[in-house]
């Protein structure tokens, strides 16, 4: 359905094949206290995410939590980051402060703060797209390259995956509704993995369109002038404007910044030039 900011909340096939299960087991009193939680979790993020201002284009409800869709959040601050990711898992914290000191009487409490821990462990797995692997992206991006950070977070998401997945045949006597919410998450990386390139050229648009902040100092990249564009490119990081300078060996021959290299990529299609051809414009 469509609420009146114009963006979209859906619920997922998943979610709807997990309460039809609930459902012919008896637990959908568990499955309602689950999606409930999911509900509160989301609208954490959420509220975040319009507290700075975020354009969010729908939310998607999955039995572990949800997915929001933001335009633009590729090269957004990384302390905003932090916060709207972190407002979900928070949620968790004042529910399971509120059903301790006021739910205690009610017949599902137990079952109330046991789903309410659970999600919240889930969550902060550091497994992509997981809060706690969007969490780990953002770590790396700070230290590393955009491009570096989604592989090295795909990689450690897929193995922490594959061991979950034989956990739960051998450790937890193959648990059905476990294993179908680690197998959607683990083709969710796949999907990502495949299409990690073209995620780093959107990362390159937004730049372009100037999502990332001007204010700060900007990174100083130094090349040397037969140095690929690519090599500049591939460079950038997550919410950090950058200058290059460009050297004949020690001697600087000119300066650029990083959108130059950016609006030459979408204009022209070609990355392999070497970065002094910048400096003929």
């Amino acid at each position: 359905m469509k609420t009146d900011s114009n963006w979209l909340v859906s619920v997922h096939p998943l979610t709807w094949l997990l309460a039809a299960a609930s459902f012919l087991t008896g637990q959908f009193i568990s499955f309602f206290i689950l999606i409930l939680l999911v509900i509160i979790h989301e609208c954490g993020h959420a509220a975040a995410a319009f507290w700075f201002k975020w354009k969010v284009k729908s939310i998607t409800l999955l039995p572990f939590g949800g997915k929001l869709e933001v335009e633009g959040i590729l090269d957004r601050p990384l302390g905003e980051e932090v916060v709207v990711v972190l407002s979900g898992p928070l949620q968790h914290v004042w529910l399971g402060a509120a059903g301790f000191f006021f739910l205690q009487d009610w017949s599902y409490y137990t079952e109330f703060m046991q789903l309410n821990f659970q999600l919240l462990c889930f969550n902060l797995l550091p497994v992509w797209p997981l809060d706690g692997g969007r969490l780990m992206f953002l770590l790396l991006a700070k230290i590393s390259p955009f491009r570096q950070a989604v592989k090295q977070s795909l990689i450690i998401s897929m193995a922490g995956l594959l061991l979950s997945l034989w956990a739960s045949i051998f450790l937890f006597l193959f648990n059905l509704q476990l294993m179908i919410v680690l197998l959607y998450v683990f083709t969710a990386c796949l999907v990502q993995w495949r299409h990690r390139h073209m995620l780093e050229r959107q990362f390159w648009l937004e730049r372009l369109n100037k999502h990332a902040p001007n204010k700060g100092v900007p990174r100083m990249i130094t090349v040397q002038k037969q140095s690929p564009i690519s090599h500049i490119l591939h460079s950038l990081k997550k919410g950090q404007r950058d200058v290059i300078i460009i050297k004949d060996y020690a001697d600087t021959v000119g300066m650029v910044p990083d959108l130059s290299c950016i609006e030459h990529y979408f204009k022209n299609g070609l990355i392999t030039q070497p970065v002094s051809f910048l400096l003929q414009k």
